[in-house]
């Protein structure tokens, strides 16, 4: 425990919203697994092309052609993703186990490491430390059952909003 954030992790965490800084500095000092933030704030354009990826454009529309190259059903123009806010309202997080770069992308790790980040935005919430609690993208509705989703974002944490 008590890791700290290395260069790339801190240029992505200056980009996030405030209560995200916050669940994230508690999370990287008292989560066992140690963690890297991958992306805070997504311009627009790379979310565009994030949005590309399993789609060819018709002339008109951009269909879907292999829904398992699909990253995303947001385009950052027409409709706009928590990435693409300044400050961010969601970040992506990968896990650091030592000799094991395999693990990066786990969904063991991710799991740990996102209930830590989610229990800890509860506490920090009813402390009336953060104003938001956060969601995983990988239980969208908050319920605990990760099996009931069509879409997984599993590295993506974001601020909750009813």
């Amino acid at each position: 425990m008590g890791h700290t954030f290395g260069r790339n992790s801190l240029k992505q965490y200056n980009t996030l919203h405030r209560d995200l800084q916050i669940v994230v500095d508690w999370g990287i000092k008292y989560c066992r697994v140690d963690f890297s933030l991958i992306e805070g704030h997504r311009p627009v354009e790379k979310q565009f092309e994030y949005f590309k990826k399993g789609r060819e454009f018709d002339g008109e529309n951009w269909k879907i052609v292999n829904k398992k190259q699909v990253i995303t059903y947001v385009d950052g123009y027409d409709k706009k993703g928590k990435h693409n806010y300044l400050p961010s309202l969601a970040v992506d997080i990968c896990a650091h186990v030592p000799g094991k770069p395999e693990l990066s992308w786990d969904l063991t790790h991710l799991t740990y490491i996102s209930s830590n980040l989610i229990m800890i935005s509860e506490f920090l919430h009813e402390q009336g430390i953060i104003t938001h609690k956060l969601t995983w993208g990988a239980n969208w509705d908050r319920d605990g059952d990760l099996a009931d989703h069509k879409f997984y974002d599993r590295p993506h944490l974001e601020i909750y909003t009813s």
